[in-house]
Formats: structure tokens, C-alpha cells, sequence
């Protein structure tokens, strides 16, 4: 099956509409297990991150559960849980990872700009 880079062009509307469910489940889980006394650690999984915007910089699945990781800082602060997110871009038969740098600038940067995140990390 060829390989088709899904993040040569910016998002269809479909896949905007997909990055808001995604979005709003985020939104509704999140305080959900976070309050959860028996979960002081909360691990999520994105194993088709892409680089964390399109090419007109909206923003990709990474960029929005940072987003939402920031709108429950303070109740992930108050009970002390651990909040891991496991971001995957990894392009296959690549050496240079271009995608996966990109991705992992665009946390960084999003992290940076947010003191209390880049205290989480701590």
C-alpha cells in the first residue's frame, strides 16, 4: 500500500470536525480520571500525532490535548496526578524524521509559552 503523507495539505473540514470530537471527549474525560482518587497516574496515547498543525496552523491532536491539559492545570495540580501523554509521528521507511522534529518543537514551544505545563514536567 503506497504511503500518503496526510499533512501535505491543511485539514479537510472532516478531519477539523474529527480534531473537535476528539477535542470534546478530551474535554469531558479528562476531570473524569483525574478526580479519581485510585488514578494518580493518567497516561493518553496519540500514535498519529503529526507534527501538531497543519499547514495553516490549526491546530493538530497533540497541540489540542496540550490545550486541554492547560485548561485542568490547576486540578491536576490540586490532586497531584500524573498526566503522561505518549505523542507517536513516525514515519516509515524515513530516515530524517521530519514530522516527529517538527512535533516535538511545536510541544516544546507550546510547553515553553505555558510556565505552569513546563513545571508539570518536572
Amino acid at each position: 500500500m503506497p504511503y500518503k503523507d496526510l499533512h501535505s495539505n491543511p485539514f479537510p473540514v472532516s478531519t477539523i470536525t474529527k480534531l473537535e470530537i476528539f477535542e470534546d471527549y478530551a474535554e469531558a474525560w479528562f476531570p473524569t480520571f483525574i478526580m479519581q482518587k485510585e488514578f494518580s497516574e493518567i497516561h493518553v496515547f496519540d500514535f498519529f500525532s503529526g507534527p501538531g498543525y497543519d499547514l495553516n496552523g490549526i491546530m493538530g491532536s497533540p497541540v489540542r490535548l496540550l490545550n486541554k491539559v492547560k485548561q485542568f492545570e490547576n486540578l491536576i495540580l490540586q490532586t497531584k496526578t500524573k498526566l503522561v501523554l505518549h505523542f507517536n509521528e513516525y514515519e516509515p521507511n524515513k530516515v530524517k524524521q521530519r514530522k516527529h522534529a517538527l512535533l516535538q518543537q511545536n510541544c516544546d514551544e507550546f510547553i515553553n509559552n505555558n510556565p505552569n505545563l513546563a513545571a508539570m514536567q518536572q
